[in-house]
């Protein structure tokens, strides 16, 4: 890797060198094993990394990577031949990803004489995407690029577009262990539920601007959905709750935003694709107003227990997943929500906490038996046309069986 010096620093034994080069430069001298370095996290899947396409294209500031020299030879030729990756391995491998799809469009795609919308673009080369470990999202905003500048200017956004790294010689295995828990300190595991909410940010501001309903939304990072459970009113809600609501709408079936489901919605880019593009904003303009409408019916029938109710994760996520599991259209799933706004007296909810209470809950998960037991529930209420009262006891009986 050609590159320039910009700066000098000793520490102890061992010296850092403040350096520039060209991405294409970094990427094309990238060792096969790269991502192999004991020392270094493994590679991870982050969704959130998908952006650095627009940080290339528009040629912005990555933070700068750190490097380890087997020894401070090469820096005398300013060419590196040999270097492991300490800090920035997840960068590194999305900037090779990106570069990779930035190739797979001008070698092959951009010589396709097939007219193609940008959804049929994604379907068509979805293998191809895949097996680069890249994604839909990367080859659209590439592919709007080439559209309006062309491949010397896209071409450009590699060779002319700069890179910092510290790269470091003279560390001892246990130094360059010490540094990397030292670059590393303040990464802690992101909040389940804050993770669901970036994912869905996008959503988050459509919802920000549709005005009907009178709803209010809180997030992770203002309040903690517990928290916000126990002391909401009446058209306020968790971000979090209502995204694992409309996912739950989408999947027809309740879903528990674990970490599980959090890395399936990253590892699928095309499922994370799809469901943003139901939730338009004229769709959930009409879904916050039917929400907003089965909220105040459900204080009004049942006061504090209503809106209790209506604040839980568990309880949202069975409702909505049985709404969307009986409607064939969003209309129709808007219609029924309408309708249990209507009739939201034969929900019954004070009979469901009193079922709720006689269960041993040392025997149970019981966020999952609740939500399966109100999709259940609910799928009877909407089969009967929202005319016969949902009898949760009779629903929870036999569950510790």
């Amino acid at each position: 890797m050609q590159f320039e010096i910009l700066d000098i620093k000793q520490e102890g034994g061992a010296i850092c060198h403040l350096i520039k080069s060209s991405i294409s430069e970094y990427l094309s001298s990238l060792p096969e094993d790269y991502a192999s370095y004991d020392v270094q996290r493994a590679i991870v899947g982050n969704s959130y990394l998908d952006k650095l396409v627009l940080t290339i294209l528009n040629k912005r500031h990555i933070p700068s990577i750190t490097l380890v020299l087997d020894d401070n030879k090469s820096l005398k030729t300013n060419k590196i031949e040999n270097f492991k990756i300490l800090d920035g391995l997840q960068r590194t491998h999305r900037l090779k990803i990106i570069n990779d799809t930035k190739n797979l469009l001008l070698e092959k795609i951009i010589l396709d004489t097939e007219s193609l919308s940008e959804f049929q673009l994604k379907r068509k080369y979805r293998s191809e995407l895949v097996a680069i470990g890249s994604s839909s999202y990367i080859l659209i905003e590439l592919k709007r690029f080439y559209d309006i500048y062309g491949s010397a200017a896209l071409e450009d956004c590699f060779t002319q577009n700069y890179q910092w790294f510290e790269a470091w010689s003279g560390l001892s295995a246990s130094e360059q262990v010490q540094k990397m828990l030292l670059l590393n300190a303040g990464h802690k595991p992101v909040n389940i539920r804050h993770q669901l909410e970036l994912l869905f940010n996008n959503t988050y501001s459509m919802l920000a601007e549709v005005k009907a309903g009178h709803i209010k939304i809180s997030r992770e990072k203002d309040i903690s959905s517990a928290s916000h459970s126990k002391q909401r009113n009446v058209g306020e809600f968790h971000f979090s709750h209502l995204i694992s609501s409309l996912i739950s709408y989408a999947e027809g079936k309740p879903i528990s935003t674990n970490s599980s489901f959090i890395e399936s919605i990253q590892n699928d880019k095309e499922k994370h694709s799809e469901l943003t593009e139901i939730f338009t904003y004229e769709f959930l303009e009409s879904f916050v107003r039917a929400l907003y409408e089965i909220d105040a019916a459900a204080e009004r029938k049942f006061g504090h227990d209503g809106v209790q109710w209506m604040g839980r994760d568990t309880s949202l996520s069975g409702m909505f997943a049985a709404l969307g599991a009986k409607s064939e259209t969003p209309e129709q799933f808007i219609s029924d929500c309408e309708k249990l706004a209507k009739n939201f007296e034969n929900c019954d909810i004070s009979s469901y906490e009193a079922a709720r209470k006689n269960i041993d809950l040392a025997k149970i998960n019981i966020g999952a038996v609740s939500k399966r037991i109100i999709f259940k529930s609910f799928i009877n209420l909407i089969e009967s046309d929202f005319s016969k009262p949902i009898n949760w006891r009779m629903a929870f009986d036999g569950v510790q069986a």
